[in-house]
C-alpha cells in the first residue's frame, strides 16, 4: 500500500477531529433537548401522581447529569489533538449518555418503562449516520447491556423497585422475553442505522467526487472560453488588420487599373498621329525613291513601312482594349440576333474571302453592351475563320439558359486548341502562332474575356489540336442585373440545346456564311 506523507496525514486527522467535535456538538444539543422534554413530561406525571417524588427526583438528577455533561467533555474534546483519544473520548460520551437514558428509564419504572426504549434507537440512529459503521452495533450492545443490568439488579433486589402498578409482578419469564425482544429490535436498528449512514456516506462521497469533477470541468470549460475568447480576440484583430490591408490594396489596385487603362486609352490614341506621319512619310520615300535606291534600302523601306502598319494596328487594338473599361455603354435589353446579323455585316469580306458556312440557333435577348457584345461575336466567329485549315471554316452560334445566364456557344472546325494553352490565349499579346501564318496583335480574345467580365459573366474554351474548337461564354438574361448575379460562373453543360432551331444565314452572291 502506498503511504500516506505526514502533511496529508495531519492534514486528514486535523478534519477528522473537527467532524467529530461538531457531531458532538449537535449531539449535546439534541441530548440537552431530549433532556429536558422527558423532565417535562416527568412533571406533569408527577403532578398527576403517576410517579412518587424519589423517582421525580431521580428522574431530576439523571436530566441534570446528561445536561452538565456536555460542557466539560465537549472542552476536553476540544483540547485533545490525538486522533485514537478522541475516538475513546467519543466513546465514554455514548456511555455516558446512555447511563443518563438508563436512569431515567430506571426511575420511570424499569421494566415497566419499556416504551422509553426508542430513546435508545435514536441514540443508534444519530451514531449509524454520523459515525463509523460499527459503532451502532457497539451503542446497541451497551444499551441491551445497561437496561437488562437494572431489570436483572432491580429483579435481584440490589436495586429498588419502581412499578407503578402496586401489587402487579412481572414474572421472570416476561422480563426476560422483554429484554430479548428489546436487544433484537436495538441490533436491528443499529444494522439498518449502520446500512443507511453507509449509503449515505457512499452517496456524500460520490457527490463530493462529482462536485469535484464539476469544478474541475467549470475551471477547464472556463479556462478553455478564456482562451477561445482570446484566440478570437486575436483572430478578430488579424481579419481586421487584413481585411484593411486588403481593401487598400483593392483600392490602390482599382486606382492602379484605372490608370493603366486611362493611360493605355492616351498612349494609343496620341500615338496614332506620330504613327500615322511616319508611315505616310515612309510610302512617300517608297514611292519617290524606289528606283534611285538599291535593293537594300529598298527592302529596309519595306521592313520600316511594314513595321509601321503592325504597329497602327496594334496601337487601334489596344486602344480598343482600354475602351472596353473606359466608354463602355449602360447594359441593358439587347436582341442577339440583331448583334449577330451586324457582326455578320462587318465580316462580310472575310467571309467570301474564305467561303465560310457560319450557322446558328435561334438567339435570345441578354442584358448587354450592344457595340461591345458586337465586338465579342465579331472576334469570335473571325478568329473561327482566320484559324481554318484547309477546308472551308464552318462555325455554329447557338445559347441556352443556364438559371439566370445564357451560355452562348461558339463552334468552329479550325485547327484547335492545345489543352495546356486553354487560359494562356485569354492573356494579352499571347500569340501561339507566327505572324507570317497568322497575322493578329495577340489582343482580340484578351478583349472578349475583359467584355465578358465586364459583364458579369464567365468566358472558357474547349478543344483538342486539329479538331475544332468551341467558345463558351455567359451573359445576365433580361430581368437580372449584374449585382444579383452569383459570384461564381454557371456550372457548364456543353451539350448543344437540340430544342432550338438553326438558321444558316445566307452568304451575299456565292458565298455563306
Amino acid at each position: 500500500m502506498m503511504a500516506i506523507p505526514n502533511q496529508a496525514r495531519s492534514t486528514t486527522d486535523a478534519d477528522y477531529m473537527k467532524t467529530l467535535f461538531r457531531r458532538h456538538v449537535q449531539g449535546a444539543l439534541v441530548r440537552s433537548g431530549t433532556s429536558a422534554f422527558m423532565c417535562l413530561l416527568a412533571l406533569a406525571a408527577f403532578f398527576e401522581g403517576h410517579i412518587r417524588k424519589d423517582q421525580m427526583t431521580g428522574i431530576s438528577v439523571s436530566v441534570a447529569f446528561l445536561i452538565l455533561m456536555n460542557p466539560p467533555t465537549l472542552w476536553l474534546l476540544k483540547r485533545i489533538t490525538q486522533v485514537d483519544l478522541c475516538k475513546y473520548l467519543s466513546l465514554i460520551i455514548n456511555i455516558l449518555e446512555i447511563i443518563g437514558y438508563t436512569s431515567v428509564i430506571y426511575f420511570l419504572g424499569g421494566i415497566e418503562a419499556t416504551y422509553l426504549i426508542p430513546i435508545y434507537s435514536l441514540l443508534i440512529t444519530y451514531v449509524g449516520v454520523v459515525a463509523p459503521r460499527r459503532l451502532p452495533f457497539i451503542i446497541a450492545g451497551i444499551c441491551s447491556t445497561a437496561f437488562a443490568l437494572i431489570v436483572v439488579l432491580e429483579y435481584l433486589g440490589f436495586l429498588p423497585g419502581r412499578y407503578h402498578a402496586m401489587g402487579f409482578y412481572f414474572p421472570w419469564k416476561n422480563q426476560f422475553d422483554i429484554l430479548f425482544v428489546i436487544a433484537a429490535l436495538l441490533f436491528v436498528g443499529a444494522f439498518i442505522a449502520s446500512y443507511t449512514g453507509n449509503l449515505l456516506k457512499e452517496n456524500k462521497e460520490k457527490l463530493t467526487r462529482q462536485n469535484a469533477d464539476l469544478v474541475q470541468a467549470k475551471e477547464a470549460a472556463e479556462k478553455a472560453r478564456d482562451e477561445l475568447e482570446q484566440r478570437v480576440k486575436e483572430r478578430t484583430l488579424e481579419l481586421v488588420v487584413a481585411n484593411e490591408q486588403l481593401h487598400r490594396m483593392t483600392e490602390d489596385l482599382i486606382r492602379s487599373n484605372k490608370e493603366l487603362e486611362q493611360f493605355a486609352y492616351v498612349a494609343s490614341h496620341d500615338l496614332q498621329e506620330p504613327l500615322r506621319m511616319v508611315t505616310c512619310f515612309v510610302q512617300l520615300l517608297a514611292q519617290r525613291y524606289k528606283e534611285k535606291l538599291d535593293r537594300d534600302a529598298n527592302e529596309f523601306i519595306d521592313f520600316a513601312a511594314d513595321g509601321a502598319t503592325r504597329m497602327y494596328r496594334l496601337i487601334n487594338d489596344l486602344l480598343d482594349y482600354s475602351r472596353v473599361g473606359t466608354q463602355g455603354t449602360p447594359f441593358k435589353l439587347v436582341d442577339c440576333e440583331e448583334v449577330f446579323h451586324k457582326s455578320m455585316n462587318n465580316l462580310r469580306v472575310a467571309v467570301e474571302e474564305s467561303g465560310a458556312e457560319v450557322t446558328h440557333d435561334l438567339l435570345p435577348k441578354a442584358i448587354a453592351d450592344f457595340s461591345q457584345l458586337e465586338q465579342l461575336f465579331q472576334n469570335l466567329i473571325g478568329n473561327g475563320i482566320k484559324f481554318h485549315r484547309g477546308e472551308s471554316p464552318r462555325i455554329h452560334i447557338s445559347a441556352r439558359p443556364n438559371g439566370n445566364y445564357w451560355v452562348f456557344s461558339v463552334r468552329d472546325n479550325g485547327i484547335g486548341i492545345a489543352p495546356e494553352y486553354k487560359e494562356r490565349i485569354f492573356v494579352i499579346f499571347q500569340r501561339l502562332h507566327v505572324k507570317d501564318k497568322y497575322p493578329g496583335t495577340g489582343i482580340g480574345l484578351a478583349i472578349c474575356k475583359k467584355i465578358v467580365e465586364r459583364h458579369g459573366g464567365h468566358i472558357w474554351v474547349e478543344s483538342e489540336p486539329e479538331k475544332g474548337a468551341t467558345f463558351y461564354f455567359t451573359l445576365p438574361k433580361d430581368g437580372v442585373t449584374i449585382e444579383e448575379l452569383p459570384p461564381d460562373p454557371p456550372s457548364t453543360d456543353h451539350e448543344s440545346d437540340q430544342s432550338l432551331p438553326t438558321f444558316v444565314t445566307p452568304a451575299p452572291k456565292s458565298s455563306s456564311f
